[in-house]
């Protein structure tokens, strides 16, 4: 079968949108990224999370049941609704029961997005999700020179946006639980590797002081191209994961691509993943954060892998898809 036509929405950089740009080139599919050249009756996949869509969940299901009306729509569901979301759960909640029930199929990247999204959504959910892991392509394994930012001493790095709940707190927190002897003599900097999420601006400057106060230093680099994102992958001394409210996450792929262990608060996405790729990550409770830390720092092998990271590869993830959109044309087909 000839792959349904892909629509890329979001900025470029986004993550959400290079996944599918990703796919879309793996499985041979035409791409369009202005939803009025929908061709009405012609099969579209979209990967989508509400803010790619429209500014507010409501919005976001209103254009997908539109689009949804004039042609079968398939979707991967990103950033499954969580009662961590505060305010925006009920509205997110309900947007996303609308565009499950409005598809033709839906699918997710962990089993714990499914059960997210049968759990939080009431049972509203359709046709049944089907689960197609985020790709893993090892990166180059080229060392790259160090970023230019790179501060002097030691870094303790997280990766990607930085916004409240993703870890940058805990870590600063719990490193300034250490004695000097486990920090070691060398001056230790959490870096934020990636940009601040619109709206937390804040963060920087509250992290900042109490970094500082702590005897640390904190520092955040903007947004990274490619090479200079896989830079720090490469020379950071700790990686760690801390996100609170995770359904599937990128970042975490892109340190063990990497060649990285990194440090993954537990969660049952987190067990998931290491269910996967046993050895892969390092994982921790919060109370557990400050030992783990400290073990990291005594002995950077911990944080490395010893051979390169298992899959799926970004083939074996496509050729899932094709066969998942096989079943429903097949299914479509019966139907009539």
């Amino acid at each position: 079968m000839t792959a349904p036509l892909h629509l890329l929405l979001g900025p470029v950089g986004h993550g959400v949108r290079r996944c599918a740009a990703d796919l879309a080139r793996a499985v041979g599919a035409a791409t369009a990224t202005d939803p009025r050249s929908l061709a009405d009756g012609d099969p579209v996949h979209l990967h989508l999370t509400d803010r790619v869509v429209a500014s507010d969940p409501a919005s976001a299901a209103d254009r997908v049941e539109a689009w949804a009306a004039r042609c079968p729509l398939t979707v991967t569901l990103h950033d499954v609704p969580q009662p961590t979301d505060g305010a925006a759960f009920a509205a997110r909640r309900a947007a996303y029961a609308r565009i499950v029930r409005a598809v033709d199929g839906w699918a997710v990247c962990s089993e714990h997005e499914r059960e997210l999204v049968h759990d939080l959504l009431d049972g509203a959910t359709g046709r049944p999700g089907r689960v197609l892991p985020l790709p893993l392509e090892p990166a180059p394994a080229a060392r790259l020179p160090a970023p230019a930012r790179l501060p002097a001493g030691r870094t303790v790095v997280l990766l990607g946006w930085l916004y409240p709940g993703k870890g940058h707190a805990e870590v600063v927190r719990a490193l300034a639980s250490l004695p000097p002897s486990a920090r070691g003599p060398a001056p230790l900097t959490v870096v934020s590797a990636g940009a601040v999420s619109p709206g937390h601006d804040d963060l920087v400057a509250a992290l900042g002081e109490e970094a500082l106060v702590a005897g640390l230093g904190f520092q955040v680099t903007g947004w990274l191209g490619e090479d200079e994102a896989l830079a720090w992958l490469q020379h950071a001394d700790v990686p760690v994961a801390g996100h609170r409210n995770v359904s599937a996450s990128a970042s975490v792929n892109s340190w063990v691509a990497a060649g990285r262990r990194p440090l993954v608060r537990r969660s049952r996405y987190a067990e998931e993943v290491e269910r996967l790729r046993p050895g892969c990550h390092v994982l921790w409770r919060d109370e557990e954060l400050a030992d783990r830390l400290a073990a990291a720092l005594a002995d950077p092998a911990l944080t490395r892998l010893a051979g390169p990271p298992p899959g799926p590869d970004l083939a074996t993830v496509a050729a899932a898809y094709v066969a998942w959109w096989r079943s429903l044309d097949r299914a479509r087909s019966g139907a009539a």
